[in-house]
C-alpha cells in the first residue's frame, strides 16, 4: 500500500482545504482589527487631519468589504487579494509617514505607539495569512484538478495526461491529423 502524497492526493487536498479555511478565517479576524483600529485613531487622534482622517476611514471601509466578501466562497480569493493589497498600502503608508521629508501628505508619525504597534501587527498578520490562503487554495486546485475516480471509488492521479512542461507537437497549415 503506497503512502506518499502523490498515491493518496485527497490527503493533500484536505489538507488544504483546512489550512486555506484556517487562514482566510484568521485572516478575516486580522483585517477586523485592522479596520478597529484604523476607527480608533480616526476618532481620537486623526479626525481633523486633511486626507489623512479619510483614509483611515477608507482603510476601515475597504477591510469591511474585504471581510464580508470572504463570507462567500465564490469572491473568497478576489477578497483575499484585496484583504493583503488593503494591508501591505496600509504598511506602506505608515513607512512614508515616518519619513524626513514630509510624510504622508504633510502628516508625520513621531513616535511609535501602541495603536502603531497593533497596526503594524494586524496589518502583517492580514496580509501573511491572506496569502497562505492564496496559495493554499492554488494547491487545492491543483490537487483536484489531477484527481480521477478509480474503479474502487478511491481518486487517484491522471497518469496518462502530459506534464504541464510538455509540449504537443503542433500541426502546421497544411498537415493533416492522421487517426
Amino acid at each position: 500500500m503506497a503512502t506518499s502524497a502523490r498515491a493518496r492526493p485527497w490527503r493533500s487536498a484536505t489538507a488544504a482545504t483546512v489550512v486555506a479555511d484556517a487562514a482566510f478565517a484568521l485572516g478575516a479576524i486580522a483585517l477586523a482589527g485592522e479596520a478597529a483600529v484604523h476607527i480608533q485613531q480616526y476618532a481620537s487622534l486623526v479626525h481633523g487631519v486633511r486626507w489623512i482622517g479619510p483614509l483611515f476611514l477608507a482603510n476601515a471601509a475597504a477591510c469591511m468589504a474585504a471581510i464580508a466578501a470572504l463570507a462567500y466562497p465564490g469572491t473568497r480569493q478576489l477578497a483575499a487579494w484585496a484583504g493583503v493589497v488593503i494591508s501591505a498600502l496600509a504598511l506602506a503608508s505608515l513607512i512614508v509617514s515616518y519619513g524626513r521629508e514630509g510624510g504622508l501628505f504633510g502628516w508625520r508619525e513621531g513616535g511609535f505607539r501602541t495603536a502603531i504597534v497593533f497596526a503594524v501587527i494586524t496589518e502583517l498578520a492580514a496580509a501573511v495569512l491572506l496569502s497562505t490562503a492564496l496559495v493554499a487554495t492554488a494547491g487545492l486546485v491543483l490537487a483536484r484538478r489531477d484527481r480521477v475516480p478509480s474503479a474502487h471509488g478511491e481518486e487517484g492521479i491522471r497518469e496518462d495526461e502530459p506534464s504541464r512542461h510538455h509540449q504537443l507537437p503542433r500541426l502546421g497549415a497544411g498537415s493533416e491529423r492522421t487517426a
